[in-house]
């Protein structure tokens, strides 16, 4: 299983601090041969260029006046922001919100897991893991972590969000022993052909690397293909 990684925040640091290290811009007037139009255009590119950035490293609704009074500012007069300004004020902002981001996740989750611990057929394991048996299979069990298996999957949030989904490429094999602990844990639960829901902790599945966020808990539908024993591979 993967999932697409955020930027990171040193790499968004790193970005906005050689923008910071760069001498000071001459603002000309552009050439006679540029036309507004190429102005403009290049102009909205910037402002997508820095939407996505914003997006892909989660750093939520900003003050768009503040980011045009910073640019001004340093076109103006760029002696006036040393080399840390943008990094302290970025890595604050930035460990801040993960901070809490991750404890609203938390807090999400466990409103999830007590709403779902009443739903008929849920069962609670004693790690906390939760899972739902969709339909049943043809009685082969994986026994063990070293085992080898193939499976359909949807992830999504507890928001009902599709996060991944292996639709796409088909199923995916991997030894028991690769995957998250709520998965090492579930897959066990289910036989060779038949469906299972899993409700996973964010302690039994990514913790704070989770695949859109820190602390998230995971709702899983798999499909167990196969199952290969490992005690198949030793004979």
């Amino acid at each position: 299983m993967k999932y697409i990684k955020l930027i990171s925040a040193a790499a968004l640091a790193v970005l906005m601090f050689t923008a910071c290290c760069v001498s000071a811009p001459k603002v000309d007037p552009q050439p006679k041969s540029i036309t507004k139009a190429d102005v403009d255009s290049a102009s909205y590119a910037l402002g997508v260029y820095m939407a996505q950035m914003v997006s892909m490293n989660d750093l939520g609704d900003l003050n768009l006046g503040q980011i045009v009074k910073g640019y001004k500012d340093y076109l103006k007069d760029a002696d006036n922001f040393d080399n840390s300004f943008v990094n302290d004020r970025m890595n604050s902002f930035m460990g801040k919100r993960r901070e809490a981001v991750g404890q609203e996740n938390l807090r999400k989750g466990e409103e999830f897991l007590a709403k779902m611990a009443k739903e008929e057929g849920v069962v609670t394991t004693e790690s906390g893991l939760m899972y739902k048996i969709i339909s049943n299979g043809n009685g082969n069990f994986p026994t063990s972590e070293r085992d080898t298996v193939t499976a359909n999957y949807k992830l999504s949030s507890v928001d009902g969000e599709l996060i991944e989904s292996s639709e796409e490429n088909g199923p995916v094999t991997f030894p028991l022993s690769n995957v998250i602990p709520g998965w090492v844990e579930g897959i066990q639960k289910i036989d060779e052909g038949g469906k299972i829901m899993l409700y996973v902790p964010s302690d039994l599945a990514y913790g704070e690397n989770g695949p859109t966020g820190p602390n998230e808990t995971l709702v899983f539908e798999v499909e167990l293909v196969e199952v290969k024993h490992a005690s198949e591979d030793a004979e």
